[in-house]
């Protein structure tokens, strides 16, 4: 199986070899939606194009053209967390290294290699690549429990050095560089020091650490380089040169210090606000957001500096104050905590899924299929908090994002933009949280069959639903308990019975205001483990398909109530356990897709269900598939194009995928034209309206293949009924709906 197509196997028909396949899904064309904007690392190949390690892959831009390339985990990397970027000027190499251990290279003629090596040595728990040095056609890399070398030439690891001196076995090396016929390295403990003509490295006998205040104010050494004129040392707050004769203290900051570098043979350090040189000058880089580095460089014989931003890529100055930022265009953050698709296309994402864990929020980002914009706090007044946690596309074409405290806001794309508007405790009956009622959280909308918007008031103090009806408002309190209101997770069905559950353990809540005002004939109950087979009260999930089944996630599998319409006060409703997952199942989200196949994100991977459940038809991991991790937070499809995307907390995994709506009427295609049976083994028929009988048929009438297909279009492996393949010739398509009451006919060659 080809590591870029994962083929979903056939459903329910399996029909006679020759005949179309039966609603095949096929996972093709993998790419990686990742952020681009947090800079770990610079540096200039031998053209003057640079090149950026950041946490969502590298960057390559050249500054004079403004192009820039863009290398994720698709036929590039091994992994996206990129610590550390070196140009191999000499070999017109480029060497990224991960947090993770993964080395990659990048060859002039534009292949990458994989070196898997340091990321499998798991007896070092810690592995993350730091920093390179090259000696000759030794590569020597920092890493976060020492050197390791690497031979260009040979393509060989040549030797590990875990060991530093008189410092504790397995230390993390911060930089390195070479001085005076000796590698220098900084660590957390001290600067270590060895001559290069001892026999090995590997000796602590050949390293001597300096650890004294009489060398430096810290022991804790930030960074080490060096320039023509000397060895410079850059602590938390100083800067010391040596330059022959021993370490002096050149410059003291009144700020941490993030970066060490050299403008010809003046030293300079970096600190979040300002350049400052060991010749008195200040420079204040015209920046919007906290410096994260500096490194200078010479591209095309002048000196340049290369600006990390925290949150917003880099930039290149020449005189250190005027900045011009690479055109990096990505999502704002690699946290896709939510996704949605509103009926444009465009894709939401949310950034930060719980403000306790530390991400930090970066906003709501969203995509037209050919620009990344983002909405935060610093070009938008109407959003009041950068975490933004939900986002809910809902069906009069606008999309819901909640935020961790200050309300949610509506989104509404147009051709030229999007309007926001904010909705809170002041102009709506959104509720604050038990003991501060300005704090209010919204964890999800839907619109029901009358039109209403549902907004699902998380924690609200005395209610846990808020709706819009037009211009009105009014709340709902939780009918089972009104003190119970920690609930994340809500569908609504076909009969506007609106399904409530949460993470805290309180079951499954229905509830039918039967679109009235009076409350008497409202339908109100619980389930729960104890009075269903739901498997378990912690919800995590909740989808309705398109028979109008509510698809239940729990941490112990997935569960489905097909009658919906049969709970009541008194009734509580058949709960099915889903075994065709197992119930150490994980779930994590639920989408069901225009062909009604249901979509299961979990911590284990994705997997696909039938239309009724009853078959998982595929299972993706990120051993079989360029999925970024087997934690599948969050999960949506475009049933316009297809594309499937998978949200984890490092970026987002899409497929393109032949899950997509029917059109209403034929707009019949056959791709690849001409098809050859034995060389592209696969064709697609598309355009196909709803319910479609498709016919292949020779031009003499002969019929070769048949199938009735419900989605937009069908796979032919081009053999006939018995099984032989096709002979060359011209072929023809005939699809007939009778639901669009409406036909097509194309055609097609066949070639050897």
């Amino acid at each position: 199986m080809s590591m870029l197509t994962v083929l979903i196997a056939a459903l329910v028909l399996l029909t006679p070899t020759g005949q179309l396949t039966a609603q095949e899904i096929r996972l093709s064309d993998w790419t990686t939606l990742s952020s681009l904007y947090t800079v770990n690392s610079i540096d200039v190949d031998a053209s003057g194009r640079c090149w950026a390690a950041t946490t969502g892959g590298v960057v390559s831009y050249d500054a004079a053209s403004g192009s820039i390339k863009e290398f994720r985990n698709v036929n590039a990397l091994q992994t996206l967390d990129c610590s550390a970027i070196f140009c191999d000027l000499s070999r017109s190499e480029v060497y990224v290294g991960q947090q993770d251990g993964a080395l990659d290279i990048y060859r002039a003629e534009g292949t990458w290699t994989n070196i898997r090596d340091i990321r499998r040595a798991t007896k070092y728990p810690r592995r993350a690549i730091i920093d390179f040095v090259k000696r000759g056609d030794s590569l020597l890399i920092a890493t976060e429990f020492g050197i390791v070398i690497w031979d260009t030439r040979r393509e060989v690891f040549i030797t590990t050095i875990d060991r530093i001196g008189t410092l504790e076995e397995n230390t993390a090396v911060r930089a390195m560089t070479l001085f005076a016929d000796s590698i220098w390295v900084a660590t957390d403990s001290g600067l270590a020091v060895a001559p290069l003509n001892v026999p090995t490295l590997r000796l602590p006998a050949a390293w001597r650490v300096l650890r004294s205040a009489e060398f430096f104010d810290a022991t804790e050494i930030l960074s080490c380089r060096t320039n023509a004129t000397g060895l410079a040392v850059a602590t938390r707050r100083g800067l010391f040169v040596n330059t022959g004769a021993g370490f002096t203290k050149v410059l003291t900051s009144a700020q941490d210090i993030t970066s060490l570098g050299s403008v010809g043979d003046v030293w300079e350090i970096a600190t979040a606000s300002e350049i400052k040189t060991a010749t008195g000058q200040t420079k204040r880089p015209q920046v919007s957001s906290p410096i994260r580095f500096v490194t200078s460089r010479s591209v095309n014989g002048s000196p340049l500096r290369f600006i990390a931003v925290d949150g917003q890529g880099f930039g290149s100055s020449q005189d250190g104050e005027k900045v011009t930022m690479a055109p990096i265009r990505t999502p704002s953050s690699n946290q896709f905590a939510d996704l949605s698709v509103d009926s444009r296309g465009n894709l939401w994402v949310a950034t930060d899924d719980n403000p306790g864990r530390g991400f930090g929020g970066q906003g709501v980002s969203w995509f037209d299929g050919n620009e990344w914009r983002t909405i935060n706090t610093s070009n938008q007044p109407e959003l009041l908090s950068n975490n933004c946690y939900r986002v809910s596309s809902v069906s009069d074409g606008t999309t819901w994002v909640g935020t961790w405290g200050r309300g949610a806001i509506q989104c509404t794309p147009s051709d030229t933009g999007v309007a926001v508007r904010r909705y809170d405790f002041q102009n709506s009956s959104l509720s604050g949280v038990a003991g501060d009622s300005t704090y209010v959280l919204v964890s999800g909308a839907e619109i029901d069959r009358f039109g209403r918007t549902w907004l699902l008031n998380e924690q609200g103090a005395n209610q846990l639903l808020a709706v819009r009806d037009g211009s009105d408002w009014s709340s709902r309190a939780n009918c089972t308990n009104p003190r119970e209101n920690i609930v994340r997770h809500m569908a609504i069905d076909l009969g506007g019975t609106v399904w409530l559950g949460g993470h805290q353990g309180l079951g499954l809540i229905a509830y039918n205001d039967r679109n009235t005002s009076a409350s008497a004939d409202d339908i109100c109950n619980k389930l729960t483990s104890g009075n269903s087979q739901l498997p378990d009260n912690s919800i995590s999930a909740l989808a309705v398909d398109l028979n109008g089944a509510l698809w239940i996630g729990t941490s112990k599998g997935l569960a489905v109530i097909t009658a919906t319409g049969s709970v009541s006060n008194t009734t509580i409703p058949f709960v099915r356990r889903v075994s065709s997952l197992s119930s150490a199942t994980v779930v994590t989200d639920i989408h069901v897709d225009a062909l009604n196949y249901k979509w299961i994100a979990s911590t284990s991977g994705v997997f696909v269900l039938d239309p009724t459940g009853t078959q998982v038809v595929a299972s993706v991991t990120s051993s079989t598939s360029p999925l970024l991790s087997d934690n599948v937070r969050c999960i949506t499809v475009d049933e316009t194009s297809g594309r499937a995307y998978f949200g984890t907390s490092s970026g987002c995994s899409v497929a393109r995928t032949s899950s997509m709506r029917p059109l209403p009427d034929f707009a019949l295609q056959c791709y690849p034209q001409p098809f050859s049976v034995s060389g592209d083994r696969q064709m697609v028929i598309d355009g196909l309206a709803p319910d479609s009988d498709v016919k292949i048929m020779s031009v003499s009438g002969a019929m070769v293949a048949a199938l009735q297909l419900r989605g937009r279009q069908a796979i032919w492996d081009g053999t006939d009924v018995g099984g032989n393949p096709a002979p060359p010739g011209i072929y023809i398509v005939s699809a007939s709906s009778a639901s669009a009451g409406t036909a097509a006919v194309t055609k097609f060659a066949v070639t050897r």
